[in-house]
């Protein structure tokens, strides 16, 4: 029996195919045989299997399982076409279809087989099947991060419309903010030195819109950082207005005596002076009169206290209560 020719080695530099959409298995070694496969969701299978880079294998082994155009009874039921293509290696495409099937992808599946000159037995279906899975999980990869780039664009675009909303917001609440701290700030000076507050000529939004995400993110930032400070001038101008008003008038360098104990001070102050002026002989005379004036009021009829008289009451004479 005579032996297989030996086929060459795939070549890595191959340029002729990099323009078409397939992915590529790593390369398996076996007793001089080499086994690689590709993968296309989109290529004809027949552009697959004849590929330039492939073209000195021994065996380009084919599947595929795409949609069929066929029509059935029922619309909306999905119907795919499969098939298979050995090229001489017996029972080789119904191994490559069966990855096919198992993975449930739909596309074309190409394994290249180069024959080293030994014969493998049965093994070879399982290089096969595992060349076929590996180039099935290339694409899937390339598939996943493609599907990460895609989702990671979609929450930027969302986040950039989020922020452009919030900004422009943002700004008319910092316009409001800095008016109400000009009249915080003008009810802490001197009603003279109050005046009012020139007219200020709107300034022109930032156009938002044509920014790239990371510098709205920057100006996020400083519009936080903008509202915090003006909210904390706010809040001690505000302090400062209520202390303001809540505070006496100016302070007296003198302390401020009861009117009762002024009086008594100013009389204690106006004798001390007297008696300092006044000569010792006519103190003793005011006492000595001060004293018999006490003594006539005791003795005189004229000075004794009577009760009162009760309504209705007669005063009776003094005669008739002599007499009685």
């Amino acid at each position: 029996m005579a032996k297989r020719p030996r086929s060459p080695s795939p070549s890595k530099d191959a340029s002729g195919d990099l323009d078409y959409d397939f992915w590529v298995s790593e390369i398996i070694d076996d007793r001089a045989s080499q086994f690689q496969a590709f993968f296309s969701p989109t290529m004809p299978a027949k552009e697959l299997q004849n590929l330039d880079r492939i073209k000195d294998a021994s065996h380009r082994i084919l599947a595929w399982r795409k949609p069929s155009s066929q029509r059935t009874l029922v619309g909306s039921v999905r119907t795919l076409e499969t098939g298979t293509d050995d090229d001489g290696e017996r029972y080789g495409g119904r191994h490559v279809l069966k990855v096919l099937e198992e993975m449930r992808v739909e596309g074309a599946l190409v394994v290249a087989r180069y024959y080293g000159g030994v014969m493998l037995g049965p093994v070879r279906f399982a290089h096969i099947e595992n060349s076929a899975r590996d180039a099935i999980r290339a694409w899937r990869q390339n598939e996943d991060s493609e599907g990460l780039k895609r989702r990671r664009v979609e929450d930027e675009d969302m986040e950039k419309a989020s922020l452009i909303v919030e900004l422009a917001d943002r700004d008319q609440n910092i316009l409001v903010l800095r008016r109400l701290l000009e009249e915080k700030t003008q009810k802490m000076q001197p009603q003279a030195e109050q005046k009012a507050s020139p007219a200020r000529h709107p300034i022109p939004a930032p156009d938002y819109s044509s920014m790239p995400l990371e510098r709205l993110r920057q100006f996020d930032k400083a519009r936080d950082s903008t509202v915090a400070f003006l909210l904390k001038k706010i809040d001690e101008a505000e302090k400062q207005n209520s202390l303001k008003t809540a505070s006496p008038g100016p302070e007296s360098p003198w302390p401020i005596q009861p009117q009762s104990t002024q009086k008594d001070t100013n009389t204690a102050a106006t004798e001390s002076v007297a008696s300092k002026d006044e000569p010792v002989s006519t103190k003793e005379e005011i006492r000595k009169t001060a004293s018999s004036a006490e003594d006539n009021s005791s003795t005189d009829p004229k000075h004794v206290k009577r009760a009162p008289l009760m309504p209705f009451e007669e005063e009776e004479s003094s005669d008739d209560n002599d007499e009685s």
